[in-house]
Formats: C-alpha cells, sequence, structure tokens
C-alpha cells in the first residue's frame, strides 16, 4: 500500500498491548491464528499508519529518512531453525525508517512497541567492517566529535550503548589506550535510545514524538553517514 493511502497514525489503542501481552502468555500458533484478525486490525494497521505518518513529518523537517509501511515493518514470526527457544512469534511489534526505509540499511530510527518496554532508538547496531573501521578512525583522529554526540545523548536523557565491546583496543588501534575515547574504540557499533510510555503510544502526538526524537539524533546519524560516503 503506497505510504500517501495510509491515514494518519491514530495511536495504539489498548487492545494492540493486550494482545502483544496475552501472545506473551500464549505463544503458540492454534492461539495466535485464532486471533489474527485483531492482531491485523489492531497491531499492524496502526503501525503501518505510524510508519507512514512518521516518514511524511521526517521528510518536511528535512531529515533524509524513508518509511515503507511494508518493507520497514519486521514480521511477527520468529527464526526458530537454530534456536533453542522455539516460540514461534516475537511479543513485540518493531519499525525502522532508514535513507533507503529498507530494514538493513545502515544508520536508521527503530521503533518498539511492547507492554512496558516500548523505546525508539537509532545509530549503528552492527556495522559492516569497512564503516566500523571508519568509525573507529573519526572517533581516534577526533574523538571530541563522537565524545560531542555522547554528551548530547546524555544531556537529553538518552542512553548510549553497543551491542557488543572487545576487551582490548582492536588491532591497529593500541596507540590510543590514553585518548578520551579509549573506551568507545572498542565497541562494535553504537545506538542511542529513549523509553517511552505505553501512553505515548496511545496518542497520534506519538509521531511527532518519533520526529523529534529523530531530528535530536541527526548528528549521531550524519557522523555514520558520512563516514559511509568515503
Amino acid at each position: 500500500m503506497p505510504t500517501d493511502a495510509l491515514p494518519p497514525f491514530p495511536g495504539f489503542r489498548k487492545e494492540a498491548l493486550k494482545f502483544l501481552a496475552d501472545l506473551k502468555k500464549n505463544n503458540d500458533r492454534t492461539w495466535f491464528k485464532a486471533r489474527k484478525s485483531t492482531f491485523d486490525d489492531e497491531v499492524m494497521w496502526p503501525l503501518k499508519c505510524l510508519v507512514a505518518d512518521v516518514a511524511h513529518e521526517v521528510r518536511l523537517r528535512g531529515l533524509p529518512l524513508n518509511g515503507d509501511p511494508k518493507g520497514s515493518v519486521f514480521r511477527i514470526y520468529r527464526d526458530i531453525r537454530f534456536s533453542k527457544n522455539k516460540d514461534p512469534y516475537k511479543t513485540h511489534v518493531a519499525a525502522v525508517l532508514s535513507p533507503s526505509g529498507k530494514k538493513d540499511d545502515p544508520g536508521g530510527i527503530y521503533i518498539h512497541i511492547e507492554p512496558k518496554k516500548c523505546f525508539l532508538a537509532a545509530g549503528f547496531w552492527n556495522p559492516e567492517k569497512t564503516l566500523l573501521s571508519r568509525i573507529r578512525e573519526s572517533m581516534a583522529n577526533t574523538p571530541e566529535t563522537f565524545l560531542g554526540i555522547v554528551r548530547d545523548a546524555e544531556k537529553a536523557g538518552m542512553k548510549l550503548t553497543t551491542h557488543d565491546s572487545l576487551k582490548r583496543l582492536p588491532r591497529g588501534f593500541e596507540d590510543h589506550a590514553d585518548s578520551p575515547a579509549a573506551e568507545y574504540l572498542k565497541w562494535k557499533g553504537f545506538i542511542i535510545s529513549q523509553d517511552c510510555k505505553e501512553t505515548d503510544v496511545q496518542k497520534p502526538a506519538f509521531t511527532q514524538q518519533v520526529a523529534d526524537f529523530a531530528e535530536s539524533v541527526r548528528p549521531a546519524l550524519e557522523f555514520g553517514w558520512a563516514l559511509m560516503g568515503k
């Protein structure tokens, strides 16, 4: 469905969060299939509207982010082929807005909807080897740039984290042990996140909240995007 064919985001109704909470207690195919229409109407439909609405809003603000109501939304189905956890469904829904609109595009906005665990995130979660090396080189050569991103995130009450970190400085960066960015050089990516209240996601104004977040983390995204172009 084209982005402009969707209505403005109406907010997630309480039924959406209740469905996800109930799914956590009844994570099996029989239960889910009997309630698939509720999932489609109460969860997926407003999520697609949110993606389209935010995509429109960030473009108005001059942010190079795109969202597709179909391609930007993660599937509810878990890949259980190589997992010990055989639950067939995720107990949250999520979507990404990125420069291309694709989920695997580096540097984007992540929207996570889950009972009592809603949040927004942005950054470079697991950048490929070349980009990660360029990020580290920038941190090493001009640490103040990245440290400014760190300070801005902390000042705004947001969390700056990584999914994984080395125990020692990476090869080629051993001489930067005394750098103020030394600990960040060990990171294998970085993410800035902000928690959201359940009451936030139930309101149409959540569109503006997501767009405001995207605007606030723009320096962090541009930091990585600039390195991709080298």
